[in-house]
């Protein structure tokens, strides 16, 4: 009865002996073929993942942004109603002074 030594599949060029180049290379084509399952199983629950954070993102504007710009409209508001306020005062105060020292201009 003859046995068959079954191929080594680190042996890449079929030459019958296993050299550390081909170790390393057969090693990297398992990595690669590992990344790509893992890949191939990530890749759905990535882009689900992906979808479902864009429609919460979007709900999350459509709520906040109505909100966001009254604030901005009331905080506009205040800005003019101070700097208005600013000016008055000022020109209060060089009332006042020209009023106390009028060659003081």
């Amino acid at each position: 009865m003859c046995e068959e030594n079954p191929k080594n599949p680190m042996d890449l060029n079929g030459d019958g002996k296993v050299s550390v180049s081909e170790r390393i290379q057969y090693a990297a084509n398992k990595a690669k073929e590992g990344a790509k399952e893992l890949y191939d199983k990530a890749a759905p629950k990535v882009k689900e993942a992906y979808a479902e954070a864009k429609e919460n993102a979007k709900e999350l504007y459509d709520k906040a942004a109505p909100k966001v710009k009254e604030v901005y409209e009331e905080a506009k508001g205040n800005a003019e109603e101070y700097a208005q306020k600013a000016k008055e005062k000022i020109q209060e105060m060089k009332d006042k002074r020209q009023h106390e020292d009028p060659n003081n201009q």
